[in-house]
């Protein structure tokens, strides 16, 4: 694709942009998880180690909207976004697993002011866009791009654990092991609910399609 085609697709054409941010998070979330686990394996820590597979499960939901946000096939596309919601459920229950060690050790979490306030500033915008393009998306009825914000909706539930970590970690204040804990099973269990919203939406489309379209899972 030629350079000036790729500016104006990307200008003009929503899922394609869509398809390439995702795509840049993707490799990202690649990298993070990656350091995650081998500093978990590194130090012999657990915890690390699944916070690296939940990361490394988003990936693979983004993955999977890029590699198919073309498909205009209502079949197929419902089988996809099956794929995702489950890769969701999944990395949601790992994330509650990470969150809740908190109840059961004392482990500080250290950022200086302004990383903690860079932290929520990106955090609480990421969960606006992510509102409102789940919104739109659903207008559309294109399951794809349902799947994909639903994930970057997760993800955004995660940032605000994320937030509330740096800026309970700034100096001078409370030990706030509990706080965590607890924000992160709610938070977790509020993305833990969107894999599960995802699959009951699944089961009705598929009630809705003609008995010879009916979808078998290729997970």
């Amino acid at each position: 694709m030629k350079f000036k085609e790729l500016i104006y697709n990307f200008i003009h054409d929503k899922k394609f942009r869509t398809s390439k941010i995702t795509n840049v998070t993707m490799y990202y979330n690649y990298i993070w998880a990656c350091i995650k686990i081998v500093f978990g394996i590194f130090f012999n820590t657990l915890y690390f180690c699944l916070s690296g597979i939940y990361t490394i499960l988003i990936a693979f939901t983004k993955r999977v909207f890029h590699n198919n946000f073309k498909n205009n096939n209502e079949r197929e596309c419902l089988k996809k976004f099956l794929k995702m919601a489950i890769l969701i459920l999944v990395a949601s229950i790992i994330f509650i697993m990470y969150m809740s060690r908190l109840f059961f050790i004392d482990y500080s979490y250290n950022y200086n002011t302004i990383i903690g306030i860079v932290i929520a500033a990106f955090s609480f915008t990421e969960l606006g866009i992510s509102i409102g393009g789940i919104v739109s998306a659903t207008k559309k009825n294109d399951y794809l791009m349902i799947g994909i914000k639903c994930c970057n909706l997760s993800s955004a539930f995660i940032a605000i654990v994320l937030t509330q970590i740096a800026l309970l970690s700034l100096p001078e204040t409370i030990n706030a092991n509990l706080y965590n804990a607890i924000s992160g099973i709610v938070f977790g269990s509020l993305s833990m609910l969107i894999g599960i919203f995802m699959i009951i939406f699944y089961k009705k489309k598929v009630k809705n399609l003609p008995k010879n379209e009916e979808i078998q899972p290729n997970l």
